[in-house]
């Protein structure tokens, strides 16, 4: 039997239902599958020969009590928050903190100080994010997109160079280093632009200019070599993922890989640190120096580490890239087995998250920057044992790092945690592929 006006009777077990499902965005399709329901349950009675009214009363009684139901649904289709993740974050945060306390050094104070303002603003950022529907940014990745360009343009016009990075000064000269940040915040916008119609760029050389040699032009302009080869990395996966023409996806990749091996052959920098590493003794005294002087301390640090009181070993940033050599140092091969496992752990519980999201624009964020949550963490761990070329990065959360670097972790997994948290619902938001 075809309606064109639902019963109000239905319609008022609809509303009642409704009211116990609190994610909003999913009534419109509760309404139209229970609806569907109660129209084939009366169909069924008004075969046998009861009148419409009665069939409707039927059909509601058939269909169950209308608070269960809501209580029902609502169950299903709650938002839920994956709090394990948000377990390993506090931990990770409560041992970079501890360790930090271990390092009787005067300028640790000052930067301990700084370690407990960041980890608090930084939590703060990511429950907001994860308590935000990502979904309410696919409109505006365009939008977002230009923020970047702009705040990065006025970056390196009016920043300064501080340990090598250009930063802006802001609030009470606080240095916020915003080209990190933008590396994040291009990758977002790309996940929305590759998918949503008004902002999809259909030429192969628009999507070039805007996805790659734009971006590129800008880190290398601030003289940013390892976040321009991150985003790289993290867009060239994120291309790899997108359904999208397969030739024009070929050349986008090929380009990109080009443009990441001339930025490493490029960097005098980053050839000298992997020279280092291929023959660390070759120049013990130069670019062989930090590998050698890492892999003697983890060498000496026995199972056990030689303690919380030992002094500190003679290289720089243990607090911030080699913050896993001063950990292993002072806590032994143990404490360092243990981190890398719930690092492990960590990244595993992440994989799982881009395993079970099915919507589009959220798979497209979390593809984008679960891998380069891996460089963050795996990385600093490997190069410290002499595994990989020596690069600056610091494990987030638990080595000391700016402001900017530290807060765009932060909301990257928050927004990861969104995803999470919306991946029952049903509710899309419109999106165009490309098949």
């Amino acid at each position: 039997m075809k309606q064109t006006n639902t019963h109000p009777l239905i319609a008022d077990y609809l509303d009642q239902v409704c009211r116990h499902v609190r994610a909003t965005e999913m009534h419109r399709r509760i309404r139209d599958e229970l609806e569907s329901h109660l129209l084939d349950l009366m169909d069924e009675q008004m075969e046998e020969g009861v009148k419409e009214e009665e069939a409707v009363r039927q059909a509601i009684l058939q269909m169950g009590d209308s608070t269960a139901v809501g209580k029902q649904l609502h169950q299903i289709h709650k938002p839920r928050v994956e709090w394990r993740l948000l377990v390993y974050v506090v931990a990770f945060l409560a041992v970079g903190l501890f360790t930090m306390y271990g390092m009787q050094v005067s300028f640790i104070e000052f930067k301990l100080d700084s370690y407990w303002f960041y980890a608090l603003f930084g939590i703060g950022a990511m429950l907001t994010f994860t308590f935000t529907d990502y979904r309410k940014l696919l409109p505006y990745s365009f939008h977002l997109y230009v923020l970047t360009v702009i705040v990065v343009l006025l970056t390196i016009a009016d920043g300064t160079t501080l340990n090598g990075k250009v930063v802006m000064k802001i609030w009470r000269s606080i240095p916020i280093d915003f080209v990190s940040m933008s590396m994040y915040m291009f990758l977002i916008s790309a996940a929305g632009m590759l998918l949503i119609r008004t902002w999809r760029f259909r030429g192969t050389a628009s999507n070039l200019i805007v996805f790659v040699l734009l971006p590129a032009s800008l880190f290398l302009l601030a003289g940013s070599h390892v976040n321009l080869m991150l985003y790289l990395f993290g867009f060239m996966i994120l291309l790899m993922y997108t359904q999208t023409v397969r030739k024009e996806k070929l050349f986008i990749v090929i380009a990109s890989g080009v443009v990441f091996v001339g930025t490493c052959l490029l960097d005098s920098y980053a050839l000298e640190r992997v020279l280092g590493w291929m023959q660390p003794t070759k120049d013990p005294l130069g670019r062989g120096y930090f590998y050698l002087e890492s892999m003697e301390v983890i060498r000496s640090a026995s199972f056990w580490g030689k303690g919380f009181h030992a002094p500190l070993p003679s290289m720089p940033s243990l607090e911030s890239d080699f913050k896993f050599t001063y950990f292993i140092h002072r806590y032994g091969w143990f404490g360092g087995i243990l981190i890398f496992i719930a690092v492990a752990l960590f990244m595993m519980r992440l994989a799982r998250v881009v395993k079970d999201v099915d919507e589009p624009y959220g798979k497209h964020l979390v593809v984008s920057i679960v891998p380069l949550f891996s460089v963050y963490f795996f990385w600093p761990m490997l190069m410290s044992t002499g595994m990989l070329p020596i690069v600056n990065l610091e494990i987030p959360f638990l080595s000391y790092s700016d402001i900017g670097t530290a807060l765009a972790h932060f909301a990257a997994l928050g927004l990861i945690l969104s995803v999470h948290r919306h991946r029952s619902t049903i509710g899309k938001p419109h999106t165009y592929m490309e098949k």
